[in-house]
Order: C-alpha cells, then structure tokens, then sequence
C-alpha cells in the first residue's frame, strides 16, 4: 500500500498535529486561569512598537497604560502582535488584566488570542485524527 517511509512521514506528521494541539489546549488552559478573576478598566494607547516577523513583515505590538486596582499606573506592550496598528494611540480602551499577573492584559471584545489557540486545537487534532485514519484505512 505505500512504502516505509511514508510510515515515518505519517507518523511525524500525526506527532506534529498532536504536539499543536496539546500546545493549543495548554495555552488556553492558562489563558482562562490567569484571566478567570481579571479587573475590568480603561487604558490608552501610548504607542506602538513596530519590529519584522520571520516573514519579513513589518509588525506592530500595542503599548497600554492604565491603572491598577492598588492605584499603579503602569506601562505594557500586549502579549502578540498585528501586522496593523488595531487602535489610533490615544485611543481608550476597555481591558481586564489579570490580578494574578497584571502586566498581561486583553483588550475586552477581542476575540483574536483565543481564536489562534482554539486554531492550533482544532489543526492539531484535524492533523492528528488524519494520521491515523490514514493509517488504519
């Protein structure tokens, strides 16, 4: 039906799709944790830091300033970035942080974080499920 190597492909393959997938439920998993008990308030955007990606695309990472509960204002970059800038600086934005690590914050009604790791869960497991379907069949 098909030779040895394409055994060992198959299996990289299938191993690839379950290592992404694991990494997507781990991500998420830590997501929900640190943003279980999260404090809703308004930052501004400050500035952008603009660096090139792997693909030589110019990208951009968002710079928030807002307040802590304890009453620190406090200057971050967001955790990933765009190849567009999402927001005008001096925007003002509704965010939660995470009591836990307040220096990590999202930008409330966007979807896009989750969305890449509930991606990588559902490639990985598409990869994986292939694998070995293809292997039994």
């Amino acid at each position: 039906m098909y030779e040895e190597g394409d055994k060992i492909d198959l299996m990289i393959f299938s191993g690839i799709g379950f290592i992404t997938f694991l990494i997507g439920v781990l991500v998420l998993k830590r997501e929900i944790r640190l943003f279980k008990n999260a404090v809703t308030t308004n930052a501004n955007v400050i500035k952008y830091n603009e660096y090139e990606s792997i693909n030589r695309l110019t990208m951009y990472t968002m710079v928030a300033e807002y307040k802590l509960k304890n009453g620190k204002i406090i200057q971050v970059p967001e955790q990933s970035g765009c190849n567009r800038q999402k927001y005008l600086i001096g925007t003002e934005l509704q965010i939660e942080y995470s009591q836990e690590k307040p220096e990590l914050f999202i930008v409330i009604n966007d979807y896009s974080r989750k969305a890449a790791m509930i991606g990588m869960i559902i490639v990985g497991l598409a990869m994986l499920i292939f694998g070995i379907l293809y292997e039994l069949g």
